[in-house]
């Protein structure tokens, strides 16, 4: 098996990362708690699940999920797999919807524990493929964490337990403790089963004494069935005669229930009549009130128009909309007139001026005020290239009255060819000088004028420039009101003149307000036109009212009628009902009679019901004896058989286990003690101590002839002795396991508390260990230059990173 890659999502420490292992020697290392054994245990979660780990120490804290993706190869296939955690209210489990494998590119979901099925048949691991089972072949053969190993050299049965798992030989363990315990159970059951058929005799002796008692139970039993025949007997013709009864008194029940319905209609009848009557003063109330409406209503009288309400309506709509808009139209002429009067006062005489002229003196003052200052831009510009004039000729002046100044200082040689100098060359240099200094002191004196003349006419100018802006700005804002006053002058007379020719329309009513007038109209019409709808339904209810009375007086005459008829026949039911005489009585005589002959019946049937039961008890009692007794001689012959199995478990067995499991044990040792030895000799360069594996598989330190406990060795030895062992069980385990061969091997920190000088070993034992890829996890720095390919892990603000660094 060959790691490729991984990918950490939310696990222990880690939020993302991304691992790819390389073939060689790979190297993990990191500060304690930085997060190196979390790459372990997230390669052996997403091989084999939660057998060997807690899903609350995996995921992390801060996550509901977290998840591993594995890529791996097993004989050149290659495989990725994925698991994943869901934290619940109830407790952290993996994810059934979220686990998969990847196999040539085709992926397929399966749950946890089909997972770790597939896993255990790509990997050929013979192993139980309970989710909860941890992988024994892959703690062994590929990765040990470090103090498992350490708990295996100072626990005995801890050991060999270990040992018995890591070469399948577990089997003879559990055999001989099986067997102990199908020994004890054997005793125990034959103790039992010895109890049990004792008692054979008094089983049968209470047979024979249930058959006696059963025989007396049935003689009882047919004395009370002829009595219970006779009171039967005697029930039917009771019953017989009540029943006679009983259809005599449902004639009279149903006769006394026709007397009440007559009764009720007679009744109904009277109270419809009455209802009628009661009616027959409301009608004459309403049409006495309806003919006093009607009077008044005939004196409303319709006005005097020919137009209808909606006319009206509109009308009186059309003028309330032209009088909003005179009101409107007035508002905005008093509005406009104060906006004239406010420019009046503030334009004073200029309100009359021409536009146009001001406009076009607004343009000159512009044009004039740009010609100023293009020509105060190219005095600027003359200023500047006169300064800058000045300041070179000066400086030159400085340099030449320098010049001066070191000539005259000068002796009769010449300081560069040291050629002697004449008095009169010596003049001629300095007088020659003096007339460029005098030259440029009349140039600077005239530039100077210039400059201040310059100056003088730009600080002229600019004051025309500044003159010239206060004047536009004065006439910029003043241009603005005139045209505002020239444009609501316009629109005042516009405004005039809609109000005029609004007014017209309401010249036709003579001074009064249209709208006020129509709306008059309108409510006088509306009066009458509702007057003459009420006069209309007052003559409709009339009539309606009319035909009732009419059609209440033929029901009262056909009520009357129905009520005389009905009195006639109540008198004939009346008679017949006296003929049936004092019934009930009769009726509850006959029943009281028949109640107690059904209790007696009863008594005896439950008399005979008792004995019965008593009798099938009895008779079951028999059965259950005789099963007993059937039992107790199987469970005789059972015990016999217990005892042969007793005795075969303890002599022979059990015994034979032992030896058998010894024999293999011894079989291993020589081999594990060979590898074992050479393992501890690569470690341990000591030509005083030597160690050895007992017929226990303890690890034996000898020291010049003596023998010394593990437990009182150095924290390196025990190291050394801990590694030596881990990696005999490796090498051993990894020959035994088809898919393992030697291509992988992982070592969690493998050189705890090892020295310096011993660190140096590991380079010899990482060059006899021959794995295709081995993972080192270890925070010694000393181990980067024995290893191929180096990782770094630290932890930032409790989350983990892994860098690779070569």
């Amino acid at each position: 098996m060959i790691l490729n890659s991984i990918i950490i999502d939310n696990i222990r420490s880690y939020e993302h990362e991304e691992v790819e292992f390389p073939r060689g020697i790979s190297l993990f290392e990191g500060d304690i708690g930085s997060g190196k054994s979390t790459v372990l245990m997230a390669v052996e979660f997403a091989l084999f699940g939660l057998g060997s780990q807690k899903a609350e120490a995996l995921l992390s804290k801060k996550y509901d999920s977290g998840s591993v993706i594995l890529d791996f190869s097993v004989d050149g296939e290659r495989y990725e797999i994925k698991r994943t955690l869901m934290r619940k209210k109830s407790a952290i489990n993996q994810d059934p919807k979220n686990s998969w494998i990847k196999i040539a590119n085709e992926k397929e979901l399966l749950s946890p524990s089909e997972l770790k099925q597939r896993v255990l048949q790509i990997l050929k691991f013979n192993e139980p493929a309970d989710p909860k089972a941890e992988s024994k072949i892959f703690r062994y053969a590929i990765f040990t964490p470090q103090e498992a190993m350490k708990e295996v050299l100072f626990d005995s049965a801890k050991r060999l337990e270990t040992i018995r798992k890591a070469f399948g030989i577990e089997d003879y363990s559990i055999a001989h403790s099986n067997a102990r315990e199908l020994l004890s159970e054997i005793k125990t059951k034959s103790a039992v089963f010895q109890v049990k058929f004792s008692d054979i005799s008094e089983l049968e002796s209470q047979i024979n004494e249930s058959k006696k008692m059963i025989s007396e139970i049935n003689e009882a039993i047919s004395k009370k069935q002829t009595e219970s025949k006779n009171l039967k007997s005697q029930e039917e013709k009771n019953n017989d005669e009540l029943r006679k009864l009983r259809t005599k008194n449902n004639a009279k029940i149903k006769l006394e229930s026709r007397k009440e319905s007559l009764e009720e209609k007679i009744e109904s009848g009277k109270e419809r009549i009455d209802n009628i009557e009661k009616d027959f003063e409301s009608f004459e109330i309403e049409l006495k009130n309806n003919n006093e409406k009607m009077e008044k209503l005939i004196e409303i009288k319709k006005p005097n128009t020919a137009k209808s309400i909606i006319e009206l309506t509109s009308e009186i709509k059309k003028f309330q909309e032209t009088n909003n808009e005179l009101i409107k139209l007035e508002s905005e002429k008093d509005s406009i007139t104060s906006d004239i009067t406010r420019l009046k006062e503030s334009l004073g005489d200029k309100i009359n001026s021409d536009k146009e002229s001001i406009e076009k003196t607004l343009d000159d003052l512009v044009q004039e005020k740009e010609s100023l200052e293009k020509f105060a831009t190219n005095i600027k510009e003359k200023l500047d290239k006169e300064k800058d004039s000045r300041v070179q000729k000066e400086t030159l002046k400085n340099s030449l009255e320098t010049d001066i100044g070191k000539f005259s200082a000068l002796g009769n040689a010449c300081p560069t060819c040291k050629q002697e100098i004449t008095e009169s060359h010596h003049h001629g240099l300095v007088d020659e000088k003096k007339k460029e200094v005098d030259a440029l002191t009349l140039e600077l004196q005239s530039i100077t004028d210039s400059f201040f003349e310059s100056n003088s006419k730009s600080k002229e100018i600019q004051t025309k420039i500044e003159s010239y802006e206060q004047e536009i700005q004065q006439i910029q804002r003043t241009l603005p009101g005139i045209e505002e006053y020239y444009r609501k002058t316009a629109l005042i007379s516009q405004i005039e003149a809609k109000i005029s020719r609004l007014k017209e329309n309401f010249s036709e009513f003579e001074g009064n307000n249209p709208v006020e007038y129509l709306t008059e109209i309108k409510d006088s019409l509306t009066i009458y036109e509702n007057a003459t709808e009420q006069m209309k339904q007052i003559v409709e209810a009339k009539q309606k009212v009319e035909k009732l009375i009419s059609n209440y007086q033929r029901e009262i005459e056909l009520t009357e009628s129905q009520i005389t008829q009905t009195e006639s026949e109540l008198k004939e039911i009346q008679l017949e009902l006296e003929s049936f005489g004092n019934l009930d009585k009769e009726i509850s005589g006959k029943e009281e009679e028949l109640d107690s002959l059904r209790n007696e019946i009863s008594r005896i049937s439950s008399t005979i019901a008792a004995s019965q039961e008593k009798s099938n008890n009895e008779s079951q009692k028999i059965e259950q004896n005789k099963l007993k007794v059937n039992e107790s001689r199987k469970l005789e012959t059972i015990y016999k058989k217990f005892v042969q199995f007793q005795e075969w478990l303890e002599v022979f067995f059990i015994p034979t286990i032992s030896q058998i499991e010894k024999q293999v044990l011894l079989s291993i040792l020589q081999n594990f003690n060979e590898t074992y030895s050479r393992w501890y000799s690569i470690l341990v360069e000591d030509p005083t101590k030597e160690s050895r594996i007992d017929e226990n598989f303890t690890p034996i330190v000898n020291q010049d002839g003596y023998d010394q406990e593990v437990g009182f060795l150095s924290g390196g030895e025990k190291t050394s002795i801990a590694l030596a062992y881990r990696l005999t069980l490796n090498s051993l385990m990894r020959k035994e396991t088809e898919s393992m061969k030697s291509n992988l091997l992982i070592l969690d920190e493998p050189t705890d508390g090892f020295s310096k000088n011993q660190l140096g070993k590991v380079r010899e034992l990482l060059d006899e260990l021959k794995s295709e890829q081995i993972v080192l996890v270890s925070h010694e720095k000393e181990l980067e230059g024995y290893v191929d390919n180096i990782f770094q892990i630290s932890k930032s603000d409790g989350i983990s990173k892994i860098v690779r660094m070569n």
